[in-house]
């Protein structure tokens, strides 16, 4: 082993950024895993993107089950039977809140057990933007005292709010190995910020405009200083008028829309139908995540595809 005098003077000896890699990468050893014999905690998230924070900040002493499947969409989904049984195992359960996964009341309600909840819309410090007002005919189904609930598309809302609370909810079930989620929190949300620089250059472009099937991106946009002209579909499944159509058709060609933004878990023929009125093709983005694709796994490579499609969406190109 390097004697601590001799390592200390190595890491001085470096620039500033290399220290900084190197004292990360430091804490992070010092915190390995204690308790190797320990199962891991067993957490559930309603959603794929909250399960790879989750992850990303517990490592190998969690064990993630998402409910929601991939190419599903949380406002519509509709829990099973043996979803039940996962929630009475686990030993926390994460949830966005609000109305976008309100069907896990349900399931909670039946389960033999009370699994401890983290709402992420009621973390303290979160800035949640309000539901677009809803037309008076509108279903109960979205209120317009709703909250826009896609809160984890902002990477920096993300460093700043969430990842802080569930480092510290985990380390509360696993108290031994504080020192461990605390590294390993410092790591992600210094790859946030630097995540953060890559979206802000890749998208620095003259066009700000944006069509998105559904009014997904709103955090992302707030944060990227870009402006969404319309949405397709207001509500998950509830499809636009004739007289809303022709006025984003009307909106997009005065903004010379090259695009709309597609999405994986919503069907896209309207929106497709919709780009050929204005000579505009349409452009796939994921807000949720597929574990099946390699580079919509894991939150960091997530939010680099979806910027890479919003450079292609806005006339851009990618790196």
């Amino acid at each position: 082993m390097v004697p601590p005098f001799e390592l200390l003077t190595t890491i001085r000896s470096l620039r500033s950024g290399a220290r900084r890699a190197l004292a990360l990468a430091i804490g992070l050893l010092a915190a390995a895993p204690v308790g190797a014999d320990r199962p891991p905690i067993p957490v559930v998230a309603t959603i794929e993107p909250l399960g790879m924070l989750v992850r990303e900040l517990g490592g190998e002493r969690v064990a993630v089950t998402v409910l929601v499947p991939p190419g599903a969409s949380p406002h519509t989904f509709e829990p099973q039977p043996s979803d039940l049984t996962r929630l009475g195992d686990a030993q926390l359960l994460v949830e966005v809140g609000g109305h976008f996964d309100a069907w896990i009341a349900r399931l909670r309600q039946a389960a033999s057990n009370r699994t401890p909840v983290l709402t992420i819309l009621t973390l303290p410090g979160l800035e949640p933007l309000p539901a677009e007002t809803a037309p008076p005919d509108a279903r109960p189904a979205a209120p317009a005292s709703a909250t826009d609930p896609h809160v984890w598309l902002d990477p920096l809302c993300v460093r700043d709010v969430i990842a802080p609370a569930l480092s510290a909810r985990l380390a509360d079930l696993d108290e031994p190995a504080r020192a461990f989620y605390a590294a390993h929190l410092a790591s992600f949300r210094s790859r946030l910020t630097e995540l953060d620089h890559e979206i802000r250059a890749q998208l620095a472009g003259p066009r700000r405009s944006y069509v998105a099937f559904h009014p997904a991106w709103r955090y992302f946009g707030a944060r990227y200083e870009l402006d969404e002209i319309g949405v397709v579909e207001r509500w998950a499944g509830e499809g636009p008028t004739p007289r809303e159509l022709a006025s984003l058709v009307t909106a997009a060609e005065k903004a010379r829309i090259p695009a709309i933004l597609i999405e994986p878990q919503l069907d896209p023929r309207v929106a497709r139908t919709l780009a050929r009125e204005f000579g505009a093709t349409v452009v796939l983005v994921d807000p949720n995540g597929d574990p099946a694709d390699p580079e919509r796994t894991r939150y960091l490579d997530l939010m680099r595809w979806n910027a890479r499609a919003f450079a292609r969406a806005l006339g851009g190109s990618e790196p």
